[in-house]
């Protein structure tokens, strides 16, 4: 990652980080400036222009301008890829756009959230996180969108040499952050009311037991549902489909890693997904938001089993905790990384 990624990441996560900061002081504080709102308008606004310059990409790549410019200044784009941004991000960015401006479709989500959720329409917090998830789906999607799909981010990742054990766990570092600031830690709640709220807790015996015991159900389900796969599709679809998630699994080449990168995943994902979202909107939503993040899954077979993975998690914090989820998570992505680093050695060795 260059110094120019390096500072916009940082931008993006500093400008996410104020909104909810803000929106949390203007939970607790009813005089506190109103600056959530703006700023959510903001990330909107930002959502279209980048949607609007792809397709000024796509259109600059049928006049040839990518070969006249160079790669680096004008990228070459498909310009189906970028209509279809641009379309997903107007629907999702107006949708926002409604949520920021009137208490209606809020209500009218919690309407359709059902009471077993604790979405509030009227918490600037909750507010924010609707918008906040909406684009953090575009960004996701457009990424895979723009970048030609999964065949596409397999190149990328190709190029790039895989994925970074360091650029694994600074993800999983903000997501946590995300959830501890979201809840609003040493804003609006202390350290224990934080936790507390997460549905963290020291593991029970419960925790132990069902945790461990849904990460091996959990894999089977996979492994079942990927021989399903493996006969539905022909060798070469199967490469192309599995290309990203075998890239994936590649970069975590040796015992400690797996573990380590098993640990943060399970910690960050749970945390923000189980611990900070489900209360808020539920099993489902957060189920499919889940199953949608994880792209290199995106229109496969797989997608399925993601979809059910996350509905275990999510069941398994409802049955004990928050911290269950996280250790059934580890057992499911421990067993795949550590069998995969066995058979690559033992392969390796004939």
């Amino acid at each position: 990652m260059d110094l120019s990624n390096v500072l916009l990441t940082f931008g993006m996560v500093a400008y996410v980080g104020i909104i909810i900061f803000a929106a949390n002081n203007e939970a607790i504080n009813p005089q506190a400036p109103r600056l959530s709102r703006p700023l959510l308008f903001g990330v909107l606004g930002a959502m279209l222009l980048f949607a609007l310059l792809m397709l000024q990409a796509a259109l600059f790549t049928n006049l040839g301008a990518p070969e006249a410019l160079g790669s680096e200044v004008m990228p070459a784009v498909d310009p189906s890829a970028a209509l279809i941004n641009l379309v997903i991000t107007g629907v999702l960015g107006l949708a926002g756009a409604w949520m920021l401006w009137s208490v209606h479709p809020r209500m009218a989500l919690k309407r359709l959230l059902g009471s077993g959720t604790g979405f509030d329409p009227e918490s600037p917090v909750h507010t924010a996180a609707i918008v906040l998830t909406l684009a953090l789906l575009v960004y996701t999607l457009g990424n895979l969108i723009i970048g030609g799909g999964l065949s596409g981010l397999a190149e990328e990742m190709t190029e790039s040499g895989g994925v970074g054990v360091g650029e694994t766990l600074l993800n999983q570092v903000l997501w946590g952050l995300a959830a501890l600031l979201g809840v609003g830690l040493f804003i609006r709640r202390s350290p224990a009311g934080a936790a507390a709220r997460l549905g963290l807790r020291w593991p029970t015996l419960p925790d132990l037991i069902l945790g461990a015991l849904t990460g091996v159900l959990m894999y089977f389900g996979i492994i079942a549902i990927t021989a399903v796969w493996i006969a539905a599709v022909s060798p070469e679809q199967l490469a192309q489909q599995t290309a990203v998630s075998q890239l994936l699994t590649q970069s975590f080449n040796t015992l400690p890693i797996a573990l380590l990168v098993s640990i943060a995943v399970a910690i960050g994902e749970e945390l923000f997904f189980r611990g900070a979202l489900q209360p808020i909107f539920g099993l489902w939503m957060t189920t499919l938001f889940f199953a949608a993040l994880h792209t290199q899954y995106t229109l496969t077979p797989a997608s399925l089993g993601i979809f059910l993975v996350s509905l275990a998690l999510g069941l398994l914090r409802r049955r004990t905790s928050t911290s269950g989820a996280i250790i059934a998570h580890f057992v499911y992505n421990f067993i795949q990384l550590a069998l995969a680093i066995l058979v690559s050695s033992v392969l390796g060795g004939q």
